[in-house]
């Protein structure tokens, strides 16, 4: 189970020493590397999203049920409904220290794409985050 975020983080104020690695993973000599933890709860929050659950080894229900609602047969309110459930009952328990705020969900059916728009917000901290996702059906 997640920790909650302290409200002090004393990682931040030194800029050479990264908190983790950001998503998405990408080929290189060195894996690009967050350096304040709003950047590292954005990348976490955003895989914890787009992370089907059973495919994380030793932890099968880490993740969301979000890709297996993007199979039904039609997309429909129920469904939008359903995505938006996915995700909330997700970050409750994964990060319970992020608070989502809104989550809108828009069907593009000609490039067959869901956009996603997550409104969050961390406890203790005054600002507001947004997270747009683009998934593909």
């Amino acid at each position: 189970m997640a920790r909650l975020v302290p409200k002090i983080y004393p990682l931040d104020v030194d800029e050479n020493n990264p908190i983790g690695i950001s998503f998405p993973l990408t080929i290189a000599s060195q894996p690009r590397q967050n350096f304040l933890t709003s950047q590292q709860v954005h990348d976490n929050l955003k895989n914890l999203i787009l992370t089907m659950k059973g495919e994380r080894i030793m932890q099968p229900d880490f993740g969301s049920d979000l890709y297996l609602l993007l199979f039904e047969a039609s997309i429909d309110p129920v469904l939008l409904q359903a995505a938006k459930d996915a995700i909330e009952d997700a970050v409750e328990l994964w990060m319970p220290a992020v608070n989502i705020g809104d989550v809108e969900i828009e069907t593009d059916k000609d490039k067959y794409t869901l956009l996603i728009r997550v409104d969050y917000s961390v406890a203790g901290w005054p600002a507001e985050n947004v997270i747009n996702l683009k998934v593909k059906v």
